[in-house]
C-alpha cells in the first residue's frame, strides 16, 4: 500500500498519544472533516496493511452514544517513521497491547492532554516542553538495556514504587518545572487513593527523583496534578491527602473545570489546605511552587 502524508500523520500522532479512538484521531488528523467516514476508510487501510491494530475491546466514553473503538501501532509503524522521519527514537516507541480494564483510563488521560496542550496553545509565555505517557521510555536515545520508564521502584523491602500516569514539563521565563499526572475514573475510593499513592510520590520527591525523568527541570519540587470526575471527588481527596506523607505536592482538579481556557490562569486546582488557586500566576506570571 503507497503511504501517503496524511497516513503518516496518523502514525506519528499515535506514535505521540499510544491509544486513540477514531473520533480522538480525526480531531487531532482531520478535524476539518464533516464526518468520518473517509477517516474509518483509511484507518482500515492502514490495519489492513500492518500498520495500526484495532483492539478487541471499546471504550464507552461519558456523554458518548454507544462504544468507541481504539487503535494503537504495530512494530512496523515504528520502523516505518524511523525510516521516514530519519529518527530511530520511534523505534522505542511502545507498541504493546493495551489492557482491556485499562482502555477508559488511556483514553482519559488523553483527553486531558489535548486539553492541556490546546490550553498551552492558547497563549505564548508558558510552554510545554515535553510529555511522556506511563508506557513511554524516558531516555529514548540512550542504549536499549539503560533504558527506562516513569514507574520508579524505590525501595524492595518494604515494597514501594512510584508509577505515575504521565509526566510533563511546564516552562515559563528561564523556569522548567515538572508535573505527574493522576488521572481518576472513580474506581477507588478518595481514601484509598491518599494511602496507596502518596508514598511513594514522597519519596520520589524526598530523593528528588523526577530530575532522572527530566533532567532539564530548575526546580527541586514537582507537583501531582489529580484529575478526578467531579467535585465530590476532587474536594474529599484533597482533604484525605491532608494527613498523608507531603500532602504538599498535590493538586486535585475537577475533569469538568480542566478546559483549555481555564488551564493556566483560572483557580481550578484545589490543594490540601482547601485553598483553589491558579497554576500559573497570571499577575507574577510564575509557575505556581507549593
Amino acid at each position: 500500500m503507497p503511504v501517503t502524508e496524511a497516513d503518516i500523520q496518523i502514525l506519528a500522532t499515535l506514535a505521540r498519544y499510544y491509544v486513540l479512538t477514531r473520533e480522538q484521531i480525526q480531531r487531532l488528523c482531520a478535524p476539518h472533516l464533516a464526518s468520518g467516514r473517509s477517516l474509518r476508510k483509511r484507518l482500515t487501510k492502514l490495519r489492513q496493511a500492518g500498520y495500526l491494530t484495532k483492539h478487541a475491546m471499546q471504550v464507552t466514553l461519558p456523554g458518548a452514544n454507544g462504544a468507541a473503538p481504539v487503535y494503537y501501532l504495530t512494530k512496523p509503524a515504528t520502523e516505518l517513521l524511523a525510516s521516514y522521519y530519519d529518527d530511530e527514537t520511534y523505534l522505542s516507541v511502545s507498541t504493546r497491547q493495551p489492557r482491556a480494564d485499562r482502555l477508559n483510563h488511556w483514553i482519559a488521560m488523553n483527553k486531558t492532554r489535548t486539553v492541556i496542550e490546546q490550553g498551552i496553545a492558547l497563549q505564548s509565555e508558558v510552554k510545554l516542553d515535553r510529555w511522556i505517557n506511563e508506557w513511554e521510555t524516558v531516555n529514548k536515545t540512550d542504549h536499549a538495556k539503560e533504558q527506562f520508564f516513569l514507574q520508579t521502584k524505590l525501595n524492595e523491602q518494604p515494597p514501594l514504587s512510584c508509577s505515575p500516569d504521565a509526566g510533563f514539563v511546564l516552562s515559563l521565563r528561564g523556569h522548567k518545572k515538572v508535573f505527574y499526572l493522576e488521572q481518576d475514573l472513580g474506581t477507588s475510593s478518595p481514601k484509598q487513593i491518599a494511602a496507596r499513592k502518596t508514598k511513594g510520590y514522597a519519596e520520589l520527591a524526598n530523593r528528588r527523583l523526577h530530575r532522572k525523568h527530566f533532567p532539564d527541570t530548575t526546580l527541586d519540587v514537582f507537583s501531582v496534578l489529580f484529575v478526578t470526575t467531579n467535585a465530590y471527588r476532587c474536594k474529599t481527596t484533597a482533604e484525605k491527602l491532608k494527613t498523608r506523607p507531603r500532602p504538599d505536592l498535590w493538586l486535585c482538579i475537577e475533569q469538568h473545570e480542566l478546559t483549555p481556557e481555564a488551564f493556566l490562569h483560572e483557580p481550578i486546582t484545589l490543594n490540601c489546605q482547601g485553598e483553589r488557586a491558579p497554576l500559573v500566576n497570571p499577575l507574577e506570571t510564575e509557575l505556581e511552587t507549593p
